[in-house]
C-alpha cells in the first residue's frame, strides 16, 4: 500500500474472535475525512449495523492518530477511540480523545489506526511492532490495575513500549470504564467497558519509523509562526509538580507534569481529574493534602470516569445527609466522605461492581432510578446524557447549550473555545497585571471565529447557533487532524496591536505536511462533513433529532450558584459591559428557538432537526444520503 504524505498507509485490522489480521488501506478514508475521529467515524458508520449492542463482538473499538502524528513541535499528538458506548440508552457511537505518546507510537509503527473487533475466548493483549501485530496472552494480566498492567508489559517487553490498558472497572462492564495509557494520558466515553468485552486488557506499540512534511521549509515556517502567536500566551491544565511530562512533539503549551506524593508515588494530577476529590478532602481535613492525588490515582488505575465520580460524591453525601442512604445499606463510610478511607472503599466497589458499588456502577441517573424515592429525588445536577459532571454549562455561557444539546457526551474540545478566553477576559475584567483581553478584544475575536460580535455577548441568545456551527465544524476538522487543544485554534495573540488570533493556521499546516492544498474554508467543509456523518450515525442508531436535542430540566430550573474559575460568574455582556450571570437560568423558550436557528443553519428539517437527503448529498456524503433514505431517517421535506 502506497502511503499519502503525513500517513503510515494502512489501517490495522484484527479479529479476536479468529485471531486473524489484516490491512485496510488508509486512503479510502483520508482525502473525506483526513483521520483521527473523522477517519473513525467513516469506519464505524461502514462496519457497525445500528442493531449492534455496545459489548457485542460486532461493535468495532478504533484506534486512530492523524496526519499530524509524527511531526515535532505540531502539539499533533492526540489520538482518539471510537466505537459504540454503553454509557446511553439507546446506545450511541462515542468517543474519547487522549494524549501522551502512543497515537503517535502506533503510526511510526506503520498503522493510521487499529480497528479491534470480535472477542476473544480467553483475556489477551496485543503487541503492534513495526507493521507486525501479534495476539497475546494475559491471564497473569486480568485484575489488575491499569498502571500495574502498562510497568508488567514494560517490564517484559521494554520500557520504550507505549501501552493503553482497561482498569478492573473495564473488565467488569461498568459503564463508566475508562482507559489509561502512558503519560497517563486517560479516555472517557465508557469505552474501557468495550475493550473488557472483548476481553482485550491492553495494546502496546512501538514503531522506528519517521515522517516527512512534503513542503518542510514550509511546514518549520509555519511552527515558527505559531511560536510567535503563542509567545507568553496563557498556559492552562496546570499540574501539581515541578517535573514536566509533555506529549510526544509538544510545544510546551500546557503545565503538564508529574505530582509526587509524600510516600514516592507519582503520576499525573492536572485539569478535571485533579478535582475528582480535591474539594471534599479540603472540607473534610480542613486543608489540601494528599489524599485528592490518590483519589485520582484510583480512578485510573481501577479504571473509572472522575467526572461521573465527581457526580456520584456529591449525590451520597446529599443522600446520607437527608437519610435517603446509610452507612449500613450501603456498606459504605459516607460520613467520611473526603477521607481516604471512603475513596478506597468506594472506587473498588464499583470497579468491581460489589455490593452498592453495582449499583452505582450503573452510572448515577440510572443508579438513582433503581433506588426510586428520596434518592430519585435529591438527584437534581447538571449531568450529560452519558452521566458525566457537566462544565461549562449553558446558564454560563449560552452557546455551550446547543453544544451539548446535539452531543451524547460531555463536548470538551468545543466547550474550551468560549470559555477559556472568557477566562483571560476574567483577568481583564479583575485588573489583573498585563491581561489584555479587553471586551473590544473578545469581541474581534468573535466576529473572526464565530461569526458575530453578538456570540462575545452573554446577556443575548443572538449570533450562539452560528457561534456553535462554527465551534462545532472547526473543532471536528482540529480532532481529526489531531491537535491540542491546549494550542488549537489560536484565538488570542499576545504581541499584536488587535490580539486576534489566526484561524487558517491549521489547514496551512495540513497542505505543508500533505501537499494537498486546502483553504480555512475547505478544512472547515471537512468538519461539517464529519459531524454531519455522525449525526447520521446517531439517528440511524435512535437519536430521534429535537426530541434527544435536550438538556437536563435543571439547566431550566436552578439557578446558577458559582463558576469554578469564576465564581462571581461574570462575562462581557452589551457593547462589552460587565455583567453577571450568577442567579441566572437557561431560557428554555429562548434554547428552542435557537435550537431552530441552528437547525437552519446546518441545513437540517427547522421542526424535527433531522437532515436532508439533499444536504448530505451537497456535502458529499452520498452513501449516507441512500442509506439513511431508505430507513426512512431523513426529513420528509
Amino acid at each position: 500500500m502506497v502511503a499519502k504524505p503525513g500517513y503510515a498507509g494502512k489501517i490495522a485490522r484484527v479479529d479476536l474472535s479468529t485471531g486473524k489480521v489484516t490491512h485496510i488501506p488508509t486512503e479510502n478514508y483520508a482525502e473525506d475525512f483526513i483521520g483521527g475521529q473523522g477517519m473513525a467515524a467513516k469506519i464505524y458508520w461502514d462496519e457497525v449495523p445500528p442493531q449492534v449492542q455496545a459489548f457485542d463482538p460486532e461493535n468495532r473499538l478504533i484506534f486512530a492518530p492523524g496526519p499530524c502524528a509524527g511531526f515535532n513541535g505540531l502539539a499533533g499528538a492526540r489520538w482518539v477511540v471510537c466505537g459504540k458506548s454503553p454509557a446511553t440508552t439507546p446506545q450511541f457511537f462515542s468517543h474519547c480523545n487522549m494524549g501522551g505518546g502512543w497515537g503517535t507510537e502506533l503510526k511510526l509503527a506503520g498503522f493510521d489506526g487499529l480497528v479491534v473487533q470480535g472477542k476473544a475466548d480467553k483475556p489477551v493483549y496485543l503487541l503492534v511492532q513495526d507493521g507486525e501485530i501479534s495476539i497475546k496472552d494475559a491471564a497473569n494480566l486480568w485484575g489488575k490495575g491499569s498502571v500495574q498492567v502498562r510497568e508488567i508489559l514494560k517490564g517484559e517487553q521494554g520500557s520504550s513500549l507505549k501501552v493503553v490498558a482497561t482498569g478492573p472497572a473495564g473488565e467488569n462492564l461498568v459503564p463508566m470504564a475508562t482507559l489509561l495509557a502512558d503519560n497517563d494520558s486517560s479516555g472517557s466515553g465508557s469505552l474501557g467497558a468495550v475493550m473488557g468485552s472483548k476481553h482485550l486488557k491492553a495494546i502496546g506499540v512501538r514503531g522506528s519509523g519517521s515522517f516527512k512534511a512534503v513542503r518542510p521549509q514550509q511546514l518549520q515556517e509555519l511552527l515558527d509562526y505559531v511560536v510567535k502567536l503563542k509567545k507568553d500566551a496563557p498556559q492552562t491544565d496546570s499540574g501539581g509538580g515541578s517535573e514536566k511530562d509533555h506529549c510526544y512533539g509538544c510545544t510546551a503549551e500546557c503545565n503538564r507534569s508529574i505530582y509526587e506524593a509524600t510516600d514516592g508515588r507519582r503520576g499525573k494530577f492536572m485539569c478535571q481529574s485533579s478535582n475528582v476529590y480535591s474539594e471534599w478532602t479540603k472540607k473534610y481535613s480542613g486543608q489540601p493534602n494528599d489524599v485528592a492525588f490518590y483519589a485520582n490515582r484510583l480512578c485510573d488505575d481501577y479504571g473509572l470516569n472522575t467526572k461521573s465520580i465527581v457526580s456520584i460524591n456529591t449525590w451520597l453525601y446529599r443522600c446520607h445527609q437527608a437519610g435517603a442512604l446509610t452507612e449500613k445499606n450501603t456498606n459504605l463510610p459516607l460520613a467520611k466522605i473526603g477521607s481516604l478511607e471512603f475513596i478506597q472503599a468506594l472506587i473498588p466497589a464499583i470497579a468491581r461492581r460489589e455490593g452498592f458499588g453495582d449499583i452505582l456502577a450503573l452510572g448515577l441517573p440510572r443508579a438513582a432510578e433503581v433506588l426510586g424515592g428520596q434518592a430519585l429525588e435529591l438527584f437534581s445536577d447538571d449531568i450529560t446524557k452519558a452521566g458525566e459532571r457537566m462544565t461549562y454549562l449553558p446558564k454560563t455561557y449560552i452557546t455551550t447549550g446547543l453544544l451539548y444539546a446535539v452531543a451524547i457526551r460531555q463536548p470538551i474540545q468545543q466547550l474550551h473555545e468560549q470559555s477559556r478566553l472568557a477566562a483571560q477576559w476574567v483577568q481583564w475584567a479583575n485588573k489583573l497585571p498585563n491581561a489584555n483581553t479587553s471586551s473590544d478584544v473578545f469581541r474581534a475575536i468573535a466576529m473572526k471565529f464565530w461569526g458575530s460580535e453578538s456570540a462575545a455577548d452573554f446577556s443575548t441568545y443572538e449570533g450562539k447557533a452560528l457561534a456553535a456551527k462554527m465551534i462545532q465544524d472547526r473543532q471536528l476538522t482540529k480532532e481529526s487532524l489531531i491537535l491540542c487543544d491546549n494550542v488549537f485554534p489560536i484565538l488570542y495573540v499576545e504581541h499584536s496591536a488587535d490580539h486576534v488570533g489566526d484561524p487558517s493556521v491549521e489547514s496551512k499546516i495540513f497542505s505543508a505536511i500533505t501537499g494537498s492544498d486546502i483553504t480555512e474554508e475547505g478544512l472547515n467543509r471537512v468538519g461539517e462533513r464529519i459531524f454531519n456523518l455522525q449525526r447520521a450515525i446517531l439517528v440511524r442508531e435512535g437519536h430521534r433529532g429535537r426530541e434527544y436535542d435536550t438538556l437536563p430540566e435543571v439547566s431550566y430550573t436552578v439557578p446558577l450558584e458559582s463558576e469554578r474559575l469564576n465564581p462571581d460568574c461574570i462575562l462581557p455582556g452589551k457593547n462589552g459591559e460587565i455583567i453577571s450571570r450568577k442567579g441566572a437560568f437557561f431560557d428554555k423558550k429562548k434554547f428552542q428557538k435557537i435550537l431552530t436557528e441552528f437547525y437552519e443553519l446546518r441545513g437540517w428539517d427547522k421542526e424535527t432537526g433531522l437532515q436532508k437527503k439533499a444536504q448530505l448529498e451537497g456535502l458529499g456524503l452520498q452513501d449516507v444520503a441512500r442509506y439513511m433514505s431508505a430507513e426512512g431517517c431523513l426529513a420528509l421535506s
